[in-house]
């Protein structure tokens, strides 16, 4: 049996449907056909019912299916620890950035380069999840990412950073005029959230913490994707969205402002590497991270609430 009929079988019975299957693996739905029959032909037997409207395993492709997941899993597993050694042995290291997180990332890495210009640092860029699967996966030696957006047994944590998250409008919004907003004040205010895929954790604990504190649901009227959050207020002077302190500072060139919402809601960011990556090269990088961070205290500052705990 080729372990890519059995990825092919086992994308099929997690997708239960052949164009989902074969999009999954980047083939078109005749490629994908074409390797589950080469593998029922291989075992002798009918893998899939096709019979009906809705695709189901056979017997004998609900026995198949546990070995399958089995093999792909230790491959999986063999690939990753060879782009470990590979990284080790290459003196590389290969960081993802949080998107939307700027500034202290940044100074970490070039530090690091500074310090160790032998030393071929790989960067990529994604939202919390993607990033701590890269490091569960291998395909990263360190990712920074959103605490409280999800934890593995495997990963060690450290929280490094808090971003104070407040309100952004056209300084024509009704809300403009105070120092500050209570949360309640947003019942019913038409609301711009981010795009459904992009850092869903995070929308989901912000949509959570604006519920609880609004006594309802926010009135979502709008999703963008991150670059475009600014832009669409502009357009809707009648909208609002939340984003980090930083960010909205830079949206003023748009003739933007912002204020602080009361309770004051805070996103608490951190870094993500594998607990068995002994690499003298992350240890370096962990260093500078002790050198130019001072920890962070338990609770968070007074008067602020955590969007994610951990």
């Amino acid at each position: 049996m080729e372990l890519r009929h059995l990825r092919a079988f086992a994308a099929l019975a997690s997708q239960r449907h052949f164009g989902h299957a074969a999009a999954s693996l980047n083939l078109t739905q005749p490629a994908l056909t074409l390797r589950i029959q080469v593998l029922e032909k291989e075992l002798g037997v009918q893998l899939v019912d096709r019979s009906s409207r809705d695709l189901h395993l056979t017997p004998a492709g609900q026995v198949l299916l546990p070995y399958a997941s089995s093999l792909i899993e230790i491959e999986d597993e063999a690939i990753a620890e060879m782009k470990h050694h590979a990284a080790v042995k290459a003196r590389r290291l290969r960081i993802s950035y949080l998107a939307l997180w700027d500034g202290l990332p940044t100074s970490i890495v070039a530090t690091f380069r500074t310090r160790y210009p032998e030393t071929t640092v790989e960067t990529s860029s994604g939202y919390s999840v993607p990033n701590l699967e890269r490091v569960l996966k291998r395909d990263a030696d360190l990712a920074f990412f959103a605490v409280g957006t999800g934890t593995w047994e495997e990963l060690s944590i450290r929280s490094i950073d808090r971003k104070e998250i407040v309100l952004l409008m056209a300084p024509t919004h009704p809300l403009a005029a105070l120092d500050q907003v209570p949360v309640k004040k947003l019942k019913g205010v038409p609301m711009i959230a981010l795009s459904p895929g992009i850092s869903d954790a995070v929308v989901k604990a912000t949509t959570s913490w604006l519920a609880r504190h609004m006594g309802e649901d926010p009135n979502y009227v709008a999703y963008e994707p991150p670059d475009q959050l600014a832009e669409d207020v502009l357009h809707r002077e009648n909208a609002v969205t939340i984003m980090n302190n930083v960010r909205a500072s830079a949206a003023a060139h748009l003739g933007l402002v912002f204020r602080r919402l009361a309770p004051r809601p805070m996103l608490e960011c951190g870094v993500a590497y594998r607990k068995d990556n002994h690499s003298e090269t992350l240890a370096s990088l962990l260093r500078i991270i002790d050198e130019l961070v001072a920890p962070l205290p338990r609770e968070g500052p007074a008067g602020f609430e955590n969007l994610t705990p951990a």
